[in-house]
């Protein structure tokens, strides 16, 4: 049975393991950074995203470049001349210090989503050393990029990739993570990336596309749905939805940036047009995310093309089977609407991966596999 959930609530400190698991072998020296620098780079970003500058909030965003001293960093392979940088430094004459006031001031100038203050180690210390231009590669820029979008949150990345997602004390992912982890979940999700057409090799990227829009899911706090349908062009109510004309979806974005591919002996032009892709690709996670805060639940097609939001679904007196990982009997009654209704959803449509949350940012999976009777049921971190 499902009872109140007590969270633990943390501070920002607690990230800084999470980190060191996820991104030592994707972030340039980031084994030989102490602790306590790490901790001072969160802590101080948190507090400075909870001001205002003249009584204006804006988003903070923070690039920590470690201890490396360069100004422009190229994607392998790539000629120096041409304008496919990952990440451009626009250097202060003399550093600044890495503070609360200084990250507040600067936080005016990156309101553009692609203008970073660039934090350095010196001396031991952090500091700030001028501005960052994320380029039109910036899926290859091996630093950490800190994102203040609201107060009490911080996003964590790396290039394009989120890795950890933290909001009013809680570490939203970081805990269990049934879609990149080996689980019936990221199972059904790799049949569905394989059905709509992506090869076995670029996958991943499918599944990183679905845990970022869960994280932006749990993120708004407002609750509510998402569905990552089995079907290509799933079945949702005439009345009630906002139903989508068919468009572009993420997955024929991640595909034609794979064909391109990272090769060595990529031209300047294909750097530039993978680059493209992969900006509509995280556009439209951050367009998908934003709509599951409307009430009803947001249907995406097994290619992640956007089928309708708001949709209404039905809650009827049918009994669900409902089993945790234990396989033992939950009881959703006490969970309210909204999760009965997923519950009921995933039911009638089995492979199809239902992410619900409430609005304290707690996400619950549901999936009834193929072949099963039971709908299972996991909590994400």
């Amino acid at each position: 049975m499902i009872g109140k959930r007590t969270t633990a609530h943390v501070f920002p400190e607690a990230l800084v393991p999470i980190l060191r698991e996820r991104l030592t072998s994707m972030v340039e020296g980031l084994a030989e950074i102490p602790d306590e620098v790490l901790v001072d780079l969160l802590m101080t970003v948190f507090f400075a995203g909870l001001e205002t500058h003249e009584g204006v909030y804006g988003p903070l965003r923070v690039v920590f470049l470690g201890r490396s001293e360069a100004d422009l960093v190229m994607p392998e392979g790539a000629d120096a001349s041409a304008p496919v940088y990952a990440l451009k430094v626009l250097r202060f004459e003399t550093a600044r210090p890495f503070s609360i006031p200084e990250l507040v001031k600067l936080g005016v100038a990156s309101a553009d989503d692609r203008l970073y203050s660039a934090a350095c180690v010196v001396d031991g210390r952090l500091a700030l050393i001028g501005l960052a231009r994320e380029g039109p590669s910036a899926d290859a820029d091996p630093f950490i990029k800190i994102v203040a979008s609201r107060p009490g949150s911080l996003s964590v990345r790396s290039g394009r990739s989120w890795h950890v997602e933290y909001e009013r004390g809680t570490i939203v992912t970081g805990g269990e993570d049934v879609v990149l982890t080996s689980s019936p979940v990221r199972h059904a999700l790799e049949l569905s990336a394989q059905a709509a057409g992506m090869e076995e090799e670029s996958v991943t990227g499918y599944l990183d596309a679905v845990r970022a829009l869960v994280a932006k899911l749990s993120a708004h706090g407002r609750g509510g749905i998402l569905v990552i349908s089995r079907e290509e062009q799933p079945t949702v109510p005439r009345t009630g939805s906002y139903r989508m004309a068919r468009d572009s979806s993420i997955t024929s974005m991640l595909r034609l940036a794979h064909r391109i591919g990272p090769r060595e002996d990529a031209t300047s032009y294909g750097f530039l047009l993978r680059s493209a892709f992969l900006t509509e690709v995280e556009r439209m996670v951050e367009e998908f995310g934003a709509l599951t805060a409307i009430d009803g639940a947001t249907v995406l097609s097994r290619g992640l093309a956007l089928v309708a939001f708001g949709v209404v679904l039905p809650v009827r007196s049918r009994t669900v089977e409902v089993a945790g990982a234990e396989t033992r009997p939950i009881d959703l009654e006490v969970r309210g609407t909204r999760h009965r209704a997923s519950a009921l959803y995933a039911a009638d449509h089995p492979g199809s991966v239902v992410f619900v949350a409430s609005e304290d940012g707690l996400v619950t999976c549901m999936l009834r596999e193929s072949d099963g009777e039971r709908v299972a049921v996991w909590h994400l971190g």
